[in-house]
C-alpha cells in the first residue's frame, strides 16, 4: 500500500422511495458570497439533468472550477446536515440580512428537531421589509407587487405537466422527488402581508489585531448583546388572508390533482398571525392577537365545505396548519425574534417517522430548542373538548371548534413545551388526524413502487395473486407495528384483487384494481384529570378521557 487518501466528501446517496421522513423547503434564501457546491452535489445535479442535457439550468464553468451556489436557482439541492446548508447559504444574522431569513431558520430547526434529510429549492433572496436600514447599494425594498412576483416564482407550473422536467419550477420540483413526504414554504406569511416593517440587524464589531494571551483581570466581562432585529414580524389583515389562501390553494391543487406521487406529500404551513389594530400593542399583549382569529379560520377553512373551489376554503387532508409562532434558540435573527412554526413541525414529523413510525401521533415527540410561543393562546383554545365534535356548523358561533381541533398547536404543558395536536384541516373525523393521512400515504407509496415493477406484466390471475400477496404482507406488517386496529390481522384489514374487483372495461384497458380496507389505530393523546375538594374535606377525582384519533 503506497498511500492512504482521506475523502471527507461522501457522495449524495439516492433515497429509498419508501422513506417517509424527507422534507422539501421552497423559498427565499441568501447565498454566501463566493460559496460553491461540492463535487458530490454537482455530480447529483448532473445525474438528474440540471447540469448538462436538455433540461440544464446550471452551466458549469468552462475552466472546470466549482459551480457557484449563486447559479443554483430553481433547482433542488439535497441537504443532509445543517453545516452543509450554512456552507452554501446565509443562516441569518449577518450585516446583509434583514430578519426575514425564514427558510434558513426553518432548515436549522428541521435538523435541530431530528430531521435527517431535506431538499432546498432557492427561488430568490429574502424579503427586504419596509423601513429597513443600512441598505446595500442596489438593494430595493420589497413592496407588495415585488412580493407577489416572488410568490409566483415559488408556485408550481402546470403548463407542461408533471412528467415534463421543463415545467418543474418551485413546488413543481416535487414531481421529480418521489421520496419527499413533507413540503414547507416558510415565506408565505411575509409574502402575503400588506405591510411589513423591520430594521436591518447589526452584528457585533469583530475584534481587530493579532490574537494574544490576556491575563485575567477585573475588567467587565459582560457578554456582548446578540444580534436582534426590530419590529415587527409579519401580521396579516383579514383581507390579506385571501392572498395567502390563494398561494396555499395553488399548492394544494397541484398536490391533489397532478401525479399520483404528489398525493403522498403533506403540505405543512405556518398559519399567519392576525394583525391587531396596533402591532406594538399586540406585541406587548399577545393574547389580544387571537381575538378575531376564529373569524379568519371560518374564512379560510370553513367546517362545512370540502370543495376544490378556492372561494370555498382550503379544508383538506393534504394541509397541516401549525400555530402559534415560536421563539427558539435560533429565532433571534428574525423580525421580532419570532419563527414560523412549520420548520419545527416538519422536523418533529420527520423524527417521529424515523423513531416511532409516521403513522403514529407526533405529539409524543418532545420538541427541542423551543422556549416560548406567540401569541399566547387562552386555555380554552388548547384544551380538547370532552364532548364529541359535530362538524358542518359554522353558522352557529357556540359550536366553533377550539384552535387545537383545527391547527397543530404548540404550547406549554407541565412537562414543558410540547406539540399539543397533530391534525390536518380536514373538516371531519376520518382524515382530520394527520397520522391517518400519513398512514394512507405509506400504503399508496408502497403500492406505487410495486406498480412500477409490474407495469409491463400481463394482467391476469398470476399478477393478481402477486399483488394480493404483496398487499397482505404490507398490511400485516403495519398491523404488527400497531398502525392498524384489530385483535387479529383479519379484523384489522382485508385485501382483495381478483375478477370481482375489476370490470370487463378495466380488463380490456389493462387496468388492475385492488380493494384494500383497513381500520386505522387511534390513541389517546390527552387524559385530563380534575381534582375537586368536597365540603367534607375529602377529595374526589373525575377523569375524562379526551380521545383524539391519531
Amino acid at each position: 500500500m503506497s498511500r492512504i487518501v482521506f475523502d471527507n466528501e461522501r457522495p449524495v446517496a439516492e433515497v429509498d422511495p419508501g422513506r417517509a421522513d424527507v422534507a422539501c423547503f421552497v423559498g427565499l434564501i441568501r447565498c454566501n458570497p463566493g460559496a460553491t457546491i461540492s463535487t458530490a452535489m454537482q455530480n447529483w445535479l448532473t445525474l438528474h439533468g440540471w447540469i448538462g442535457g436538455p433540461f440544464a439550468r446550471i452551466f458549469a464553468p468552462a475552466d472546470g472550477t466549482a459551480v457557484p451556489v449563486l447559479a443554483c436557482v430553481d433547482v433542488p439541492l439535497p441537504i443532509e446536515t445543517y453545516p452543509t446548508f450554512t456552507a452554501l447559504f446565509d443562516a441569518g444574522g449577518t450585516t446583509s440580512s434583514f430578519g426575514t431569513d425564514y427558510v434558513a431558520t426553518a432548515v436549522r430547526t428541521f435538523f435541530a428537531q431530528g430531521g435527517k434529510r431535506c431538499y432546498v429549492v432557492r427561488m430568490d433572496d429574502p424579503v427586504v421589509p419596509k423601513g429597513a436600514t443600512n441598505l446595500a447599494a442596489g438593494v430595493n425594498i420589497d413592496d407588495s407587487s415585488s412580493r407577489v412576483v416572488k410568490l409566483q416564482k415559488m408556485l408550481p407550473s402546470t403548463v407542461y405537466g408533471v412528467d415534463d422536467q421543463t415545467g418543474w419550477h418551485g413546488v413543481g420540483h416535487l414531481a421529480g422527488l418521489p421520496e419527499v413526504s413533507f413540503l414547507a414554504m416558510p415565506d408565505l406569511p411575509i409574502l402575503a402581508a400588506s405591510d411589513v416593517s423591520g430594521a436591518a440587524g447589526a452584528a457585533p464589531n469583530p475584534a481587530t489585531g493579532p490574537e494574544q494571551f490576556t491575563v485575567c483581570s477585573n475588567e467587565d466581562l459582560t457578554p456582548e448583546t446578540p444580534v436582534s432585529y426590530g419590529p415587527f414580524a409579519p401580521r396579516l389583515l383579514q383581507s390579506d388572508y385571501s392572498g395567502w389562501m390563494t398561494g396555499v390553494w395553488a399548492v394544494l391543487q397541484y398536490l391533489s390533482t397532478y401525479g399520483s406521487s404528489l398525493r403522498e406529500v403533506q403540505f405543512v404551513a405556518a398559519f399567519p398571525m392576525p394583525q391587531d389594530s396596533d402591532p406594538a400593542f399586540a406585541a406587548e399583549t399577545p393574547v389580544g392577537a387571537v381575538t378575531d382569529i376564529h373569524a379568519v379560520v371560518a374564512q379560510v377553512m370553513p367546517e362545512n365545505v370540502m370543495s376544490p373551489l378556492l372561494s370555498e376554503g382550503i379544508s383538506t387532508a393534504f394541509l397541516q396548519l401549525t400555530y402559534p409562532w415560536l421563539r427558539t434558540t435560533g429565532s433571534s435573527v428574525l423580525l421580532e425574534g419570532l419563527e414560523p412554526p412549520d420548520g419545527a413541525l416538519t422536523g418533529i414529523l420527520a423524527r417521529n417517522a424515523l423513531t416511532r413510525g409516521t403513522f403514529t401521533s407526533a405529539t409524543k415527540i418532545t420538541p427541542a430548542e423551543i422556549y416560548d410561543v406567540s401569541p399566547i393562546l387562552p386555555a380554552q383554545e388548547t384544551t380538547v373538548p370532552a364532548m364529541p365534535l359535530v362538524w358542518g356548523s359554522d353558522a352557529n358561533p357556540s359550536t366553533v371548534k377550539p384552535l387545537i381541533e383545527r391547527f397543530s398547536l404548540f404550547g406549554f404543558t407541565p412537562a414543558g413545551m410540547a406539540l399539543l395536536s397533530d391534525v390536518t384541516t380536514y373538516p371531519g373525523e376520518s382524515y382530520r388526524p394527520a397520522s391517518i393521512h400519513r398512514l394512507v400515504a405509506v400504503i399508496l407509496r408502497a403500492c406505487r413502487n410495486l406498480g412500477q415493477d409490474v407495469v409491463f406484466q400481463q394482467n391476469g390471475p398470476t399478477l393478481w395473486v402477486r399483488v394480493q400477496t404483496f398487499l397482505r404482507t404490507l398490511m400485516t406488517r403495519l398491523w404488527q407495528a400497531n398502525a392498524l386496529d384489530g385483535a387479529s390481522a383479519g379484523d384489522a384489514f382485508s385485501v382483495r384483487c381478483d375478477r370481482s374487483t375489476m370490470t370487463q372495461n378495466d380488463l380490456d384497458n389493462g387496468r388492475l384494481v385492488a380493494l384494500v380496507s383497513f381500520n386505522a389505530a387511534s390513541t389517546i393523546e390527552l387524559i385530563h384529570v380534575t381534582l375537586a375538594l368536597q365540603t367534607s374535606g375529602t377529595s374526589s377525582q373525575t377523569i375524562a378521557q379526551l380521545a383524539e384519533a391519531s
